[in-house]
């Protein structure tokens, strides 16, 4: 009798049709790990509790497999004017490099629940190689995480500088993104921008659904959300150029794909992210990230406003390919987490 051997399944299950666009924003509470049932992974998100940066939405599906998605990239350097003589400015490759952080930390949690294999050097690799060149017309997402970022800016940022009151700061800050979040849902409305030619597709589609539960009739509301058109391009060949060319007649000369996403998750998850954080706060949890660890980190800088005509702020264009982002170290400090974790058990026996 032939033996049949089975190749065991190591990739997350992904579709060809999905572009599968992120970015990040930044939460107040350190991540919850109380689900994750394994210490030695407990113990790995919870050391980089300070990093408030997240993945939206947590793409580790493709991070693990090598697999390419779409980095949302604002059309404008973020900054906000804190006083009349102080300005705040986000720098973008400090802002993606924790970002990044805390999305390796998590594909390496997910991949060891699901195939009990660490994240490798050579799938982050082919996932950035894929990615860090592809641009995707999303005007809507841009303009919104955007506002998310200048949100920050201008509530938690500001109560630090001005020494006021954080945890109100950040009860304005979590309502303003989820009041940008609910208005989308309830336009249900987002702008698609096709080959120069902008349409407006709705987000889902509402239907009234029947059903018998315990012999009682009743009817219910669902939400079927809609796959929405994106278009792809690739820049590999060419780069992030915008010393001659602006990014409209840059694209006109390059060809393109159309794939699709689903912009209603997106939304639909910061909004209830925003909301458990709000009624968290007023309950009186004040176990908030302190906005410090962006400030010390160079993620969010401070400038004279006087002097802001003199700083070249195309160096804070997300209109880049970040070449010089190094996942190295975060991998590195991936395994010496585990192996301080197995040492301090190791010291308990």
């Amino acid at each position: 009798m032939p033996v049949i051997t089975i190749k065991p399944i190591n990739k997350f299950k992904t579709y060809k049709f999905d572009a599968a666009p992120f970015f990040f924003f930044i939460d107040i509470f350190p991540p919850d790990y109380s689900n994750i049932n394994k210490p030695n992974l407990a113990n790995l998100i919870s050391s980089i509790g300070a990093n408030p940066i997240m993945p939206q939405p947590m793409r580790v599906d493709r991070v693990f497999n090598g697999e390419g998605s779409v980095l949302i990239r604002p059309r404008e350097p973020i900054s906000f004017p804190i006083t009349e003589d102080l300005t705040a400015i986000i720098d973008p490759l400090q802002f993606l490099k924790f970002g990044f952080e805390k999305l390796l930390y998590f594909t390496e949690v997910r991949s060891r629940e699901e195939f009990f294999l660490s994240l490798s050097q050579e799938r982050v690799s082919k996932w950035w190689g894929f990615t860090k060149y592809l641009h995707g017309n999303l005007p809507t997402l841009e303009e919104d995480f955007s506002a998310f970022l200048r949100a920050y800016l201008h509530t938690i940022v500001k109560a630090k500088i001005l020494e006021d009151d954080l945890i109100d700061a950040a009860i304005d800050y979590c309502q303003l993104i989820s009041d940008i979040s609910r208005k989308r849902f309830e336009q249900n409305s987002i702008l698609v921008d096709i080959e120069g030619k902008q349409e407006n597709m709705k987000m889902y589609k509402v239907k009234e659904a029947t059903y018998y539960r315990r012999l009682k009739k009743s009817r219910e509301t669902e939400y079927h959300p809609e796959l929405i058109d994106i278009e792809i391009y690739d820049l590999s060949n060419i780069g992030f150029i915008t010393e001659k060319n602006d990014r409209v007649s840059l694209l006109n000369g390059l060809d393109n794909k159309i794939i699709k996403y689903i912009p209603l998750l997106i939304y639909d998850d910061l909004l209830e992210c925003m909301l458990q954080n709000i009624k968290k706060l007023e309950e009186g949890d004040k176990d908030i990230i302190d906005p410090s660890f962006l400030l010390d980190n160079g993620v969010i800088i401070t400038q004279n406003s006087k002097d802001l005509e003199e700083i070249n702020m195309g160096s804070y264009s997300w209109w880049n390919g970040f070449d010089n982002i190094n996942f190295k170290p975060i991998l590195e400090s991936i395994r010496k987490t585990h192996e301080q974790f197995i040492l301090n058990l190791d010291i308990e026996k």
